[in-house]
């Protein structure tokens, strides 16, 4: 994937369609049966940074910056259901002996369900699911331009604290990690790591 004297991989821009569907499928098939049973919604949106397992990937692109809008439906004593998205990582880099420009994009939609341990104030928290990232890393070299646009199925766990200073509103921060190994060619790339995210939310 770090090579770009490799062929040229291409896949359909259908990909991003069924992603979507995937995406909307997911949320509907959450809510819908748990929404009469429901004790309460949180929604929220975090920002941060998420790091590269691969030495390799990290070297060209770096860490990154990432965001992630979600949505927890509680069913029955803290324990409830989820879905979010993650999005943000778009970095450039130059790649190979010649340092040919170059650009990785990763994100992904996530469905989980939670169990929240709620204090005075507080609520701490963990999480595990079923996440469909998306990667595509283009290199421009002007004889053989590469490519690769795919999906990968893969767990992801998470935990945190939420800080209610009044009844609707909270800070959250959390600590994610995304295990994210692919095989667009030959050789398997790793591009999991983790993730260290704050933001707000409301709860009804």
């Amino acid at each position: 994937m770090t090579d770009s004297r490799m062929k040229r991989t291409g896949h359909p821009g259908r990909k991003k369609s069924a992603a979507l569907a995937f995406a909307l499928a997911a949320l509907f098939a959450l809510v819908l049966p748990v929404r009469q049973y429901a004790g309460r919604y949180d929604i929220y949106v975090l920002g941060g940074m998420r790091t590269v397992n691969s030495a390799d990937i990290k070297n060209v692109y770096g860490n990154g910056a990432v965001y992630y809008p979600a949505v927890f439906i509680e069913i029955w004593k803290g324990l409830g259901l989820g879905a979010g998205y993650e999005g943000g990582y778009s970095r450039d880099g130059l790649i190979g002996i010649y340092e040919e420009a170059t650009t990785l994009k990763i994100s992904g939609f996530e469905i989980f369900a939670a169990y929240e341990l709620g204090l005075e104030h507080l609520g701490v928290f963990a999480r595990a699911g079923y996440g469909n990232y998306g990667y595509k890393q283009f290199i421009d070299n002007p004889n053989l331009p590469y490519e690769i646009d795919d999906r990968k199925s893969t767990v992801v766990l998470a935990g945190g604290l939420k800080f209610l200073p009044v009844e609707k509103f909270f800070f959250i921060v959390e600590v994610k990690y995304v295990p994210l190994k692919v095989k667009p060619v030959e050789d398997e790339v790793d591009l999991g790591g983790m993730r260290l995210l704050g933001g707000l939310g409301l709860r009804f």
